[in-house]
């Protein structure tokens, strides 16, 4: 066949070289350049959102410098453009959230209280809700402006005014609140429940109103800061632990009321003392060693905290349920309790304000979540199952005309959901409701994932119990206003890696 027509067969390959070797055309150019300019515009908004800064950033001489300095031929995006990259994905976020919003039973709001300024402060609402194969679903909603108004009447107002522009007022029934003790007694349309982290928090702050405690924590704060200001007595310090064979981890500062980041501080100092107290006595400041009074306190201190610690680090990262805070408690108390028969002042104290902030876990108000757990259900109380059964079952019966027929008929299921064999600790309660719960156990798998929803801190595990909420609250009140919402709803609902 190629002899029959070779002309034509090279014309063929002569056409498709041509066309293989012609530049691209004007508009193909321009579209790759688009696309080129498209791809630079958002990996620069990642960064902006996932890092909490300022859209100024791009303007500054220094940024723009170490561009350049990677490659001149880059034309950094502008304010403006940069703006409208945020306003576009924004919106699209904003409607992709609305959608799974719409598709939502029963959802769960989170309200956390902070001000960029002390006269500044914005209540930053998130939501929670199961998804269809038991899953958590958590979202950042917006942060709103309280314009200088903490009090209840306005929280209350902001809040409503929230789920409104949400379209979501009739389907949340929980909201857990940080930073807000005003709330406390106010009469509202959902369920209030006070953040778990923020609680433990409180009672810290509390503990540290005790005059005696105080001095040796503010003491204790004194020596480390003086070795972080002081160059030459730190490398003091490093040589003689050099010399003594002494790990030399670097010291942790803080002055803020998270118990956490308290005890960081604190394990760390007394780790160093040895060689700290060689430096400060050859260096002449007395002042700042401890006596024996104040070590035996320090001491107190953090085998008080320990308990707190180990308890919370079972709690997994993101939000956990509340179900998981009744054992938890129980945990810690009986912790707290083995450290005041060794006659730890500090434990007895904090135990004391443990047992007023979270109330009698052997009667505990909790007690209907964790019932509803399968991994925790046995846990319980004989006190603590028996008030569980009787409100869940007023729950199952609520708004019903329910004859004494259906009324056993509730109680039977609760006894057989209490005979089926409990579920791993690693395993999502959610989930199970979700299948096995609804196959099983039928109306009762609905009030389950309703109560299981709820989250027990107001922000995600991993600020709560660390530095990281601090560096992130740091961060947060350096945005513009204008830009606040749109780059903390895409922080918390956009994937930001590349």
């Amino acid at each position: 066949m190629s002899d029959v027509n070779p002309q034509r067969g090279r014309t063929r390959r002569g056409n498709y070289h041509e066309k293989r070797l012609q530049p691209p055309r004007r508009d193909q150019v321009r579209q790759r350049r688009a696309g080129t300019r498209h791809i630079l515009n958002e990996s620069l908004l990642k960064m902006i959102v996932s890092n909490l800064q300022p859209l100024a950033i791009t303007a500054g001489h220094n940024f723009l410098g170490f561009v350049k300095a990677l490659n001149p031929t880059v034309q950094i995006p502008t304010k403006a453009e940069i703006r409208s990259e945020l306003l576009t994905v924004y919106k699209e976020k904003e409607e992709e959230l609305r959608r799974s919003l719409a598709s939502a039973d029963d959802i769960v709001l989170t309200c956390e209280l902070w001000s960029s300024r002390p006269e500044d402060p914005y209540l930053t609402v998130g939501c929670h809700f199961v998804d269809r194969i038991g899953k958590r679903k958590s979202y950042m909603l917006k942060p709103t402006s309280l314009f200088g108004d903490k009090s209840p009447a306005n929280i209350k107002k902001q809040l409503s005014g929230v789920m409104e522009a949400w379209g979501v007022k009739e389907k949340v029934h929980s909201v857990v609140r940080a930073g807000m003790p005003q709330m406390k007694n106010i009469k509202v349309e959902w369920t209030d429940m006070p953040c778990f982290a923020d609680t433990l928090d409180e009672v810290f702050k509390d503990l540290k109103r005790n005059d005696e405690l105080f001095n040796v924590l503010r003491k204790c704060q004194n020596i480390v800061r003086f070795f972080k200001n002081d160059s030459e007595a730190e490398e003091k310090l490093r040589e003689i632990q050099r010399q003594l064979g002494m790990r030399q981890d670097e010291l942790v500062m803080y002055s803020g009321d998270q118990w956490f980041a308290w005890l960081h501080m604190l394990q760390r100092l007394l780790q160093q003392y040895r060689a700290m107290v060689m430096v400060l006595d050859e260096g002449g400041k007395t002042d700042l060693i401890l006596n024996e009074e104040d070590k035996e306190k320090l001491k107190n201190v953090i085998s008080a905290l320990e308990p707190l610690k180990e308890a919370t680090s079972k709690m997994k990262s993101g939000f956990e349920t509340i179900s998981v805070m009744l054992p938890l408690l129980t945990t810690l108390m009986e912790k707290l309790d083995k450290e005041k028969r060794k006659s730890n002042d500090v434990a007895q104290l904090l135990l004391s304000k443990c047992r007023k902030e979270f109330g009698d876990v052997n009667n505990h108000q909790l007690a209907p979540s964790t019932f509803l757990d399968p991994r925790y259900k046995n846990r319980l109380t004989d006190k603590n199952k028996r008030q569980a059964k009787d409100k869940i079952l007023k729950e199952l019966t609520a708004g019903r005309n329910c004859s004494p027929a259906q009324s056993s008929k509730f109680k039977d299921m609760l006894e057989r959901y209490m005979s089926y064999e409990p579920s791993s600790e690693d395993s999502n309660p959610l989930a199970w409701w979700r299948y096995n719960g609804t196959d099983h156990f039928g109306e009762l798998s609905q009030l389950a994932l309703k109560k299981l929803g709820v989250v027990s801190t107001a922000v995600p595990l991993e600020r709560a119990f660390s530095g990281a909420g601090d560096q992130f609250c740091n961060q947060r009140s350096s945005i513009e206003p204008e830009n606040l919402n749109m780059i903390l709803f895409l922080n918390s609902n956009w994937s930001t890696e590349s």
